[in-house]
């Protein structure tokens, strides 16, 4: 099972390879009255799909909090100290990491310590990951194609996350709010002269859950040659996950990267 918790939701994704139809994906209704920590303890009361017994439980944090260092200057025992120099006013959190092999970084992220003790009470062995953890990793794999930089644009929930990387070298991770599609604009834009991008012959690659803007393309393409909309069910398509555009994009490279 896998539990994804982002600013404002939680969602659920079960596999059980068994059934005809393997893959159970729950959006949690959450009540905004009340705390993210607190809608999660209603759900581990009340959802049945988190009373069962799992061999293995993910749980990916889908954070604008997360920070990038070079595997070779890594140190795990720094990893509370790094978080707290980027995100000095952050609430108390549970610092975790990943390390990514094939990119050669490690991600420090935080999750709110309620939230991730009350998963670890009822999920012991329960392995978190950050979204930018499982979406860098697939990008870079993605990015070796061709002889041109990329950036990959992921918009969801009221946020986007800008991927910059040159034939799987990161160049550049960062999360910014955005309500429309000027602030959309102006973001890649800005992130696109500040690394010297060309307009002609590197490319940006969008994509979204729930196909947010879609006009997005047509609209930037007025100033950048090369504007991909990426298809989930063309980046999936020979994956376990292959026609479940409802899950969400980075819960599913989480599924198929191996992790």
């Amino acid at each position: 099972m896998s539990i994804r918790v982002c600013t404002d939701g939680l969602s659920f994704c079960v596999y059980a390879p068994s059934e005809a139809e393997p893959y159970k994906y729950i959006t949690y209704k959450v009540n905004h009255t009340i705390s993210l920590a607190a809608n999660l303890k209603q759900a581990l009361l009340n959802e049945p799909v988190l009373k069962e017994q799992y061999q293995r439980v993910n749980v990916l944090v889908t954070t604008p909090k997360f920070t990038t260092v070079p595997v070779v200057h890594f140190k795990s025992e720094e990893i509370e100290d790094i978080f707290s120099f980027n995100f000095p006013k952050e609430a108390p959190q549970h610092i975790s990491y990943n390390v990514l092999r094939r990119s050669g970084i490690a991600i420090i992220f935080g999750l709110e310590k309620s939230i991730y003790q009350l998963i670890r009470d009822d999920f012991p062995r329960a392995r978190f990951y950050a979204s930018a953890s499982t979406l860098i990793e697939f990008f870079a794999e993605k990015s070796i194609f061709g002889n041109n930089k990329k950036m990959f644009v992921y918009l969801h929930e009221s946020e986007m996350t800008v991927y910059c990387l040159n034939q799987g070298v990161m160049l550049f991770a960062n999360t910014f709010p955005v309500k429309t599609i000027d602030d959309i604009q102006y973001y890649i834009l800005n992130v696109w002269q500040q690394l010297g991008y060309d307009q002609i012959d590197d490319s940006l690659l969008i994509v979204s859950d729930k196909n947010q803007h879609p006009n997005l393309a047509s609209k930037i393409s007025y100033f950048i040659n090369k504007v991909e909309t990426i298809d989930p069910n063309e980046d999936f398509r020979n994956t376990i996950t292959k026609g479940h555009t409802n899950i969400p994009y980075d819960l599913q490279t989480l599924l198929v990267c191996g992790f």
